[in-house]
């Protein structure tokens, strides 16, 4: 199978896997030369790409809408200020990300800020910062948000997070009953959709906005937002009976959108198609609003390369151990959630000698550096780890999500550097790799004992 060239059965309904060759050989091997390995590579071009995507796949719904990134899943400036020039929303869930997208010039008004620890002092930095959009997801929670809103003398917009309490069939649920995130319908508590409506109705401080439900991450079977958006319906048209001014404006149904790693997955579009008539439904029944759809690892995660330098393989019978010199410490999912990034050898310039063979080993196993059981890397159906021999260099694909942001210093290890691929075809680095001396003094080296 040739590096260039690796075909799939093609289904119309359904993303299948692919491995995004936006950098050529011949570039990774000038960019190894000059960098080392490991080594993050992104691609600016497939960041705008999918932002056209997610846009393309709600087109049909009869209202305005809003793709909202989630910053958690790469904060790293230079993809911040990609997005920045696609005009969308970010979803901010700490003071951290709040800095961070304002030091790139993000501009307040297309922020939306949900909390998990929703504190006074917290939500007073982020109304001052002037941020307007603001998600609540408990009572605590409003009544923080509405004494921070009084000493900054604002009245900022305020959705609900609910947790619609649906089955979800995902890789990781974020609604289920007593789940830690938003609140239900209805209960025998504060805590609950119902209650906080009714202090908003009649809150001098707030203004309600509308409503907020994330499902999950990696969603196949999306009748679980058929499921959610029933139950909404049900609750907006209550909710109208009890309060005759109360009115959604903005209806934010959160993320889960897939990415192929391994196994073909739904489209966007085709995910938006069968839940489309829904949320149609909902806005002529209710009154037009604004849909926002979250997301973070489909708009990043196919940007990203990892290339790792083979360091050292051992052979036992029919098995070849092939050891990196990356590990979890930068792709932390792989030991997580077992993700199997698709994995490729590249035939670089200096190893042409080193022409990919026919492995003959039955099982490969890629492992990284780290003296620990977990630091093995599952295989994607699509690696293709012929020729992996010592001084090749692998490639991990679809790393752009989760990956950055888990890095650590597992072992007293760096940060590598992150080289981007701009529009205009020029490698441009983004992050700088850190020594080992700023990793010493970031630990307190260079405190006095």
């Amino acid at each position: 199978m040739e590096y260039s060239q690796i075909q799939l059965v093609k289904n119309p309904n359904i993303t299948t896997p692919a491995l995004n060759h936006f950098v050529k050989p011949n570039d990774i091997e000038s960019l190894i030369r000059q960098y080392g390995t490991p080594l993050y590579l992104i691609d600016e071009n497939t960041l705008h790409a999918k932002v056209k995507e997610m846009h393309k796949a709600y087109s049909k719904f009869t209202g305005s809408v809003k793709i909202a990134y989630s910053i958690k899943a790469n904060f790293n400036p230079a993809i911040l200020h990609a997005f920045r020039k696609d005009g969308i929303t970010f979803d901010l869930t700490s003071l951290g990300e709040l800095r961070f997208i304002k030091h790139c010039n993000g501009d307040p008004e297309n922020f939306i800020y949900t909390s998990v620890t929703e504190e006074f002092n917290e939500y007073f930095e982020v109304l001052q910062s002037g941020v307007r959009r603001v998600v609540v997801s408990s009572f605590n929670g409003m009544t923080n948000l509405a004494k921070a809103a009084n000493k900054a003398g604002v009245k900022p917009l305020t959705m609900i997070r609910v947790n619609p309490e649906v089955g979800v069939k995902a890789e990781i649920r974020a609604s289920y009953k007593n789940g830690k995130f938003g609140v239900p319908f209805n209960g025998g508590t504060i805590d609950s959709a119902n209650k906080i409506i009714k202090h908003l109705m009649y809150n001098d401080l707030l203004r309600f906005d509308g409503f907020h439900f994330h499902l999950g991450s990696q969603i196949t079977d999306f009748s679980c937002y058929l499921h959610a958006l029933d139950k909404m319906d049900v609750f907006i048209t209550k909710m109208k009976k009890e309060y005759p001014n109360f009115k959604v404006n903005t209806f934010d149904i959160g993320g889960g959108t897939p990415v192929s790693y391994s196994d073909p997955v739904p489209s966007p579009a085709i995910i938006a198609k069968n839940f489309m008539y829904k949320l149609n439904q909902l806005a002529d029944s209710h009154g037009k609003f604004t849909l926002m759809i979250e997301s973070g690892r489909f708009l990043v995660a196919e940007s990203s390369i990892l290339i790792s330098k083979i360091v050292n393989t051992k052979e036992y019978n029919d098995h070849k151990i092939v050891i990196v010199d990356a590990g979890y410490h930068l792709l932390l999912d792989a030991a997580l959630l077992k993700q199997e990034y698709p994995q490729e050898i590249v035939p670089t310039l200096e190893n042409k000698q080193l022409a990919p063979t026919q492995e003959t080993h039955k099982n490969v196993h890629l492992a990284g550096r780290l003296c620990d059981t977990y630091d093995v890397f599952p295989l994607s159906k699509i690696s293709n780890l012929n020729g992996a021999d010592i001084g090749r260099y692998v490639s991990f694909y679809n790393v752009g999500a989760y990956s950055i942001v888990f890095n650590m210093p597992f072992h007293c290890q760096t940060k590598p550097p992150i080289i981007m691929k701009t529009c205009d075809d020029n490698f441009k680095l983004v992050r700088k790799g850190t020594s080992y001396e700023q990793l010493f003094v970031e630990e307190g080296g260079d405190i006095a004992y």
